[in-house]
Order: structure tokens, then C-alpha cells, then sequence
């Protein structure tokens, strides 16, 4: 088995989320990788089926009218 670091904040609120969800904190943590794992995957591969044209092509029938305050970063 192998050892990971964690930041302080997370390492304390381990032990409490699996606790809720009735697991062990490895099995918790080895299940959340797993899972945005998965995810990551399908992001690139969604990615790979893209192209720049086609992004492009989307954008410019987006409306040039600015964002509402509460959607901009």
C-alpha cells in the first residue's frame, strides 16, 4: 500500500465523511480518486472528438451581451 499526502483540512475531514458514509477513510478516498478518474477520462475523450472549428462555429452564435453579475468570475 502506498502513502499519499494530504492537505491538513482534508486529512481532518476524512475520517468524518467516511465515517457518514459507513466506510473505511481509505476505502473513501480510494473511491473518490477512482471516481474523478472516470471522470477526467471522459472529459478527454470528449475532448479528442472536438475540434477548434467547432468550437469556434459555437461561439460565434453565442450573443455578445455581457454577463449577468452573478455569472461572472
Amino acid at each position: 500500500m502506498k502513502s499519499i499526502r494530504l492537505p491538513d483540512d482534508v486529512y481532518q475531514r476524512a475520517p468524518q465523511l467516511a465515517e457518514a458514509d459507513h466506510v473505511s477513510v481509505d476505502r473513501l478516498v480510494a473511491d473518490l480518486v477512482n471516481e474523478v478518474a472516470g471522470d477526467w477520462e471522459r472529459v478527454q475523450a470528449r475532448a479528442e472528438r472536438g475540434s477548434l472549428e467547432k468550437l469556434i462555429r459555437v461561439l460565434f452564435k453565442v450573443s455578445a451581451v455581457p454577463a449577468e453579475a452573478a455569472n461572472r468570475l
